[in-house]
């Protein structure tokens, strides 16, 4: 069954590689590239790579947006995104020098209107029955925060749902029910106005996402694994799988993935558990979204020999 990702405020993600990075300085670098960016894109590419069906549903804007989606192609992910009529999708530039922490300069993205949001919305009410629909990432300033609440809406009624958001988009979000929600520990804790720190301060909170609507809610924290509460009120936890970190970028992103994955290739919360651990700890040992090949090595070398 195909699963839909959605992002609105996707981005052009610029990678610069200097020997070194001094602020205030003139540099040169070496090497420069683009990829696509953006939480559901994210999420769509890893499901492309580990040869689930997908497609990548936005708003894009401009020159910019136009890269961003001729990336994806070059990718082979499927998409599908309505172009806005003015602005540009934004560009977020990633200082990566060798032995020295990344620097990044996130745009803020064009605006987006209620009649740009409810063209999108007319492709989500011809979704499959029984599909997956992410909506991922940050909402354009220039939305209400009920904007992820009000597409989940549009969709077809038995369409999975999994948000992967924060602050009060993911509050508000949980009036539908979502089949699926990933904050991670801060966000969780941003959320209730508290500051979480280990998976036992993060349970009561999960709890709490759950009385107000979500049906499994999965909790990424980094170094410290993962925890799932379930809709039957099972408590699951994983540790976080050995290796050696490149980058978090995208981490979340790709637990999500894949969860989804895993969910739909067993209908089980342990299995869909054991895919998304992976598939997080794929891409962190990485720059950049993991390949799925790298995601079924680990799934394969940690939870199918017993572990």
């Amino acid at each position: 069954m195909m699963i839909y990702t959605v992002t609105l405020n996707p981005a052009l993600d610029c990678f610069l590689s200097p020997e070194r990075f001094r602020a205030g300085a003139d540099q040169r670098y070496k090497s420069c590239r683009f990829l696509p960016g953006g939480k559901g894109i994210n999420v769509s590419l890893l499901l492309h790579s580990l040869g689930a069906e997908t497609k990548a549903l936005g708003l894009a804007a401009g020159f910019t947006g136009r890269e961003l989606v001729e990336e994806l192609g070059r990718a082979g992910c499927p998409a599908d995104f309505l172009f806005l009529k003015e602005g540009v999708t934004r560009v977020n530039v990633k200082i990566t020098p060798p032995g020295q922490p990344e620097t990044a300069l996130n745009g803020g993205g064009p605006a987006v209107s209620m009649e740009d949001l409810k063209k999108l919305a007319a492709k989500l009410k011809g979704l499959p029955s029984g599909g997956f629909l992410a909506l991922c990432g940050s909402l354009p300033a220039s939305l209400p925060a009920e904007a992820y609440a009000w597409l989940a809406g549009q969709a077809p009624r038995d369409v999975y749902v999994a948000v992967d958001a924060s602050g009060p988009a993911l509050c508000a979000a949980l009036q539908v029910r979502p089949f699926l929600v990933k904050p991670n520990l801060e966000e969780l804790g941003a959320a209730f106005g508290v500051s979480l720190s280990t998976r036992e301060d993060a349970l009561p909170y999960a709890r709490k996402l759950q009385k107000q609507g979500a049906r499994n809610v999965a909790v990424s924290m980094g170094a410290q694994g993962a925890l799932l509460l379930t809709e039957a009120g099972d408590v699951l936890f994983r540790e976080a799988l050995p290796g050696r970190a490149a980058s978090a970028v995208g981490a979340g992103d790709s637990f999500v993935a894949g969860f989804l994955y895993g969910w739909q290739q067993s209908g089980s919360y342990e299995t869909a558990l054991n895919w998304g651990v992976s598939a997080g700890a794929a891409t962190a040992f990485t720059q950049g979204i993991a390949s799925g090949g790298a995601v079924r090595r680990l799934y394969a070398a940690h939870f199918q020999q017993g572990r």
